[in-house]
C-alpha cells in the first residue's frame, strides 16, 4: 500500500490547502494511506508573514491562529496527522537556534546546517519578505529576519529527518516548494528518493492547477521535458480557439488567475501618436519583470544576475542608434497592489534612470497610464526578462528577445540570450527581425501546452476569487478513478510512479498542420483579431455602473443604497456571465 505524506505548514492559506486535501482524498479512495505533518508554532519566521505584504510587524497570534486552523481542518477531514514538534526535541531546538544566531551577516546566503544549504533554500523568501535583491545585510532587521528563516529551516529539516527515520513514505504532496520551509521539505524528500508533487494556484488560467513533479512551482524543468515531446505536434482547431480566447482575455484583464496588472486595453488612438513617437523608426518595447520571486534561484538565472544591469546595457546600445525608439515598460507589480507593497529599491533604479535617458528612450513607470497591450500591439520587437507578455507578443507573430528564463525560452523562434557578451549581436538581429507566421505558430503551441496541458484543468475545486475557493464534490467517491482525468494523472504519479503528463499518441504525432494553417490565415486577414467589441461594450457598461452608483449614493435618507441593494445581485451576476462567456 502506497504511503503518501502531506507536509502542510500553512493552514491559513485555505486557497492552497483545499487543493492538497482534494488530492489526498483522491489518493485515499484509490487505496493509498495518507498522513499529514502540521506546524505547531515552532517557527519564528515563515511565509505566512512578509513585511512587504503586511507593511507591519508579524502578528503575535499568527502561530496560534494557524495551528488552531490546522487542527480544526484535519479533525474535520479525518486524516491522521502529526505535529512537527513531535519530531524535534528541546535539545535539537536549542542547537538549531544557536547555529542560526551564530551565522554572521556575510555568511547568511551560504549558511549550511548539517550539510544542508539552508541559506540558499530560504533566500527566495527573504527576498520576497522585503522585495529586495540582494538582501541588505547591513540592515540589522534584514539580518534578524534571515536568521529567523534559518532557524525555522533548521527546525523543519530536523523534524523531517527524524520523521523519515521512523516512517517510510513513498510520495509527498507539498505546497509551492519554492518558499523557505517548503523548499527545505522538497529538497529533503528528493534527497531521500521520495517522489514529490508540488502544487500552487494556476498561474495563467482560473479553474486549472499548477502541479510539478519533483520540482518547485516555478521550475522551468518539467515543461522543458514536456516541450521536447510535444513541440512538433500541431494544435487542432479547438485548442487554437481556446488559446486565442485566453490571449484576448489577457488583453482585457478578464478571467485571470491572479491580480490584474493592467487596465483593459480599449483605446482607439495610436500609442505612437499619444507618445509622440516617430512612424519612421523601429519601435522596441522592453518589458521588465517582477523578479523578487525568482531572484537568486539558480534554476531561474539567465546570463544577467540583475535585470536592471541588462536594461542599462540595452539603453546604452540603443542610445547610439538613430533608427530605433525604445519604450521601457516597468512591471506594474513593482508599484505594489492590494496583495503586496512596492519594490522600493528596484523602483528607485528606474526612477533615477528616467532622469538621464537618451532622446530615443522612454520609461513608463507603474503609475503611468500606458497599457502594456497597446504597447505590445504597436511595437515591432519585444524585449523581456521573462515576462509573459513576451509570449503574448510572439502569439501576435512579433520577434522576441529573451534575456532570462521563461516558459517560452525553449521556443526555436525566440531570440534567447545565452551570455552577456552576445547582447550586441542579439540586438543587431532584432534590427533585422520581422513578424512571421513561424513565430506565431510556435507561440500558440507554447501557450496551449503550458497553460492548458501542464497546468491541467481542476474542476473538483471551484475558484471563486483570488483568495477563495470551495470543493466541487460531495463525497470522496466523486474523486474515484475515471471521474476526472487530471486527478487520475496526479494520483497515478503519487501512487504508481507514472508520468504526470502524457506523451503524444501516434495519432497526435502524425496530425497535420491543416487546422493551424487555416487558423493563422484567418488571423492574417483579421487585423483586429485581438479585439472583442461586445466585451468592450460590457466594459463601458461596467464603467457606467460605477458612475451610476456614485450618483445613487448621494441620494438622501439612504434611498440610493436601498436601490443599489435591490438590483446589485442580478446586475453583477449578468456582468460576470458576460465576462466569462463572451471574451
Amino acid at each position: 500500500m502506497t504511503r503518501v505524506l502531506v507536509f502542510s505548514p500553512y493552514a491559513l492559506w485555505t486557497i492552497h490547502t483545499i487543493y492538497e486535501e482534494t488530492i489526498a482524498k483522491a489518493c485515499q479512495v484509490r487505496g493509498a494511506t495518507i498522513e499529514y505533518i502540521l506546524c505547531d508554532g515552532l517557527l519564528p519566521e515563515c511565509d505566512q508573514h512578509w513585511d512587504s505584504k503586511a507593511n507591519s510587524q508579524r502578528p503575535l497570534d499568527l502561530c496560534q491562529r494557524c495551528q488552531a486552523k490546522a487542527k480544526a481542518s484535519l479533525d474535520d477531514l479525518g486524516f491522521p496527522y502529526r505535529w512537527l514538534g513531535d519530531y524535534v526535541s528541546q535539545v535539537e531546538r536549542a542547537e538549531a537556534f544557536s547555529w542560526a544566531q551564530g551565522v554572521t551577516p556575510t555568511e547568511l546566503r551560504l549558511a549550511s546546517f548539517k550539510e544542508a544549504p539552508l541559506g540558499e533554500w530560504v533566500l527566495s523568501s527573504v527576498i520576497s519578505y522585503f522585495r529586495q535583491y540582494p538582501p541588505d545585510i547591513n540592515d540589522s532587521h534584514v539580518v534578524s529576519v534571515y536568521r529567523g528563516f534559518l532557524f525555522s529551516a533548521a527546525i523543519v529539516a530536523t523534524g523531517i529527518w527524524n520523521y523519515l527515520e521512523v516512517n517510510e513514505i513513498d510520495s509527498a504532496i507539498l505546497f509551492n516548494g519554492r518558499q523557505s520551509i517548503t523548499r527545505v521539505a522538497l529538497e529533503i524528500f528528493q534527497q531521500r528518493g521520495i517522489r514529490v508533487l508540488t502544487h500552487e494556484r494556476a498561474e495563467y488560467q482560473r479553474g486549472h492547477i499548477n502541479v510539478k513533479p519533483n520540482a518547485h512551482c516555478m521550475s522551468p524543468e518539467p515543461f522543458k521535458a514536456f516541450w521536447s515531446e510535444w513541440a512538433q505536434v500541431p494544435l487542432n482547431r479547438k485548442s487554437l480557439d481556446v488559446t486565442l480566447k485566453w490571449l484576448i482575455q489577457r488583453r482585457y484583464g478578464a478571467n485571470l488567475a491572479w491580480i490584474p496588472f493592467n487596465n483593459s486595453s480599449i483605446s482607439k488612438s495610436s500609442l505612437r501618436t499619444r507618445m509622440n513617437l516617430s512612424s519612421n523608426k523601429r519601435l522596441w518595447a522592453l518589458f521588465t519583470s517582477s523578479t523578487d520571486e525568482v531572484a537568486g534561484d539558480p534554476l531561474m538565472q539567465g546570463p544577467y544576475e540583475s535585470q536592471s544591469a541588462w536594461v542599462h546595457d540595452v539603453v546604452q546600445w540603443v542610445a547610439s542608434r538613430d533608427d530605433v525608439e525604445l519604450i521601457i515598460k516597468v512591471h506594474p507589480n513593482l508599484g505594489g497592489n492590494a496583495y503586496i507593497g512596492k519594490a522600493v529599491d528596484e523602483l528607485q533604479i528606474y526612477q533615477k534612470m528616467k532622469s538621464a535617458l537618451p532622446a530615443n528612450v522612454r520609461i513608463v513607470l507603474p503609475e503611468d497610464s500606458v497599457n502594456a497591450y497597446s504597447l505590445a500591439e504597436e511595437a515591432d520587437v519585444g524585449l523581456t526578462f521573462g515576462s509573459t507578455i513576451g509570449l503574448e507578443m510572439a502569439m501576435m507573430g512579433k520577434p522576441i528577445l529573451l534575456a532570462s528564463r521563461a516558459l517560452y525560452q525553449h521556443g526555436s523562434q525566440i531570440l534567447t540570450m545565452r551570455s552577456k557578451e552576445s547582447l550586441p549581436e542579439m540586438l543587431e538581429r532584432c534590427l533585422q527581425a520581422s513578424p512571421g507566421r513561424a513565430i506565431q505558430r510556435e507561440a500558440f503551441r507554447l501557450a496551449y501546452y503550458y497553460i492548458f496541458a501542464c497546468e491541467p484543468p481542476f474542476p473538483t475545486v471551484n475558484v471563486l476569487g483570488i483568495y477563495e475557493a470551495r470543493t466541487n464534490y460531495t463525497h470522496p467517491e466523486d474523486l474515484a478513478h475515471g471521474k476526472d482525468d487530471s486527478l487520475d494523472h496526479i494520483c497515478n504519479f503519487l501512487i504508481n510512479d507514472r508520468p504526470l503528463f502524457d506523451s503524444p499518441t501516434m495519432e497526435e504525432q502524425t496530425r497535420s498542420t491543416t487546422d493551424e494553417d487555416a487558423f493563422f490565415e484567418e488571423l492574417a486577414h483579421s487585423p483586429d483579431f485581438l479585439r472583442n467589441r461586445r466585451y468592450e461594450r460590457w466594459l463601458r457598461l461596467k464603467s457606467l455602473t460605477r458612475s451610476t452608483e456614485d450618483i445613487l449614493r448621494r441620494l438622501p435618507f439612504g434611498a440610493g443604497s436601498a436601490l443599489l441593494n435591490l438590483g446589485r445581485h442580478r446586475w453583477y451576476a449578468f456582468l460576470t456571465w458576460v465576462e466569462s462567456e463572451h471574451t
